[in-house]
């Protein structure tokens, strides 16, 4: 998974290694975490992984409920947490809605297919830009223009990415309870990302949980999500059409490398 790198969000996720191996080997890595050699993703968790993504790619659609909370380093190492919640709704072949609210941002992002709209309540502003093709096209613009999106991960792995192609090492750490749902508990490590993933058991190999530790960055930042899923949810095109309500102006787009002030951002309300 690459996303992170490019998109400190999280957008995604955690730690681990050689879980498997004989008590000496888990010292020897608690000693020395990265060990001699990179020992890749163990066969136990890239299956699930890969039961996961075929699961995801098989839904027609769907829609996610999230809790999340990423830490913010603030100067002398105090480090502080924002929360949001978020709603998003997908129907294939590429349409897409994301709402987000919390302390730092209020957004809300529709895509048709065609056109991809960013919505700012609290500033009574919006942009639209022309986005046709694929949704793996859509996320990879917005990722190399700085866009934030919640949850981009899971689209990401829907679109024909690969969460684990750039993880050194990985593992199946054990099993785990999350909303009362049993799960896998998965770990893996980046070059400078620890992520971790609770996957449901069962015949709805569902992302339950996420959380994606930055390693190099002062503080080792945390982003966290919670996920709530409905894989047969009432929805319609017009639920992806943005109608500007009375009083919301148009702004041209401007990507957050551009302008700081920009409803693009991921920034302030």
């Amino acid at each position: 998974m690459n996303i992170p790198q490019r998109h400190r969000i999280a957008a995604l996720l955690v730690s681990l290694l050689t879980l498997s191996a004989p008590a000496a080997a888990q010292q020897a890595a608690t000693d020395n975490p990265a060990g001699p050699a990179d020992p890749g993703v163990s066969v136990e968790a890239q299956a699930i992984v890969d039961r996961m993504t075929s699961y995801l790619r098989g839904l027609p659609a769907f829609s996610i409920e999230s809790q999340s909370s990423r830490d913010e380093v603030l100067p002398f190492g105090f480090k502080m947490q924002n929360n949001e919640t978020g709603r998003l709704i997908f129907k294939k072949p590429d349409m897409l809605r994301v709402e987000v609210n919390g302390d730092i941002r209020n957004r809300v992002f529709y895509f048709n297919g065609s056109n991809l709209t960013m919505y700012a309540p609290d500033n009574a502003v919006y942009a639209t830009m022309a986005k046709s093709g694929s949704l793996k096209g859509l996320i990879d613009g917005m990722l190399d223009a700085g866009i934030e999106m919640p949850m981009i991960d899971i689209l990401y792995q829907i679109s024909q990415g690969s969460l684990t192609a750039d993880v050194t090492n990985g593992g199946l750490v054990g099993e785990s309870r999350i909303d009362g749902v049993d799960c896998y508990h998965l770990a893996f490590r980046q070059a400078t990302l620890d992520w971790q993933m609770w996957i449901e058991k069962g015949s709805r190999p569902l992302p339950k949980r996420i959380v994606i530790t930055d390693r190099y960055e002062f503080g080792n930042p945390q982003y966290q999500t919670t996920l709530r899923w409905n894989v047969q949810p009432k929805i319609s095109n017009s639920d992806f059409e943005f109608s500007a309500p009375k009083g919301v102006n148009e702004i041209p787009f401007k990507s957050p490398a551009s302008s700081q002030d920009s409803v693009t951002t991921g920034g302030e309300k």
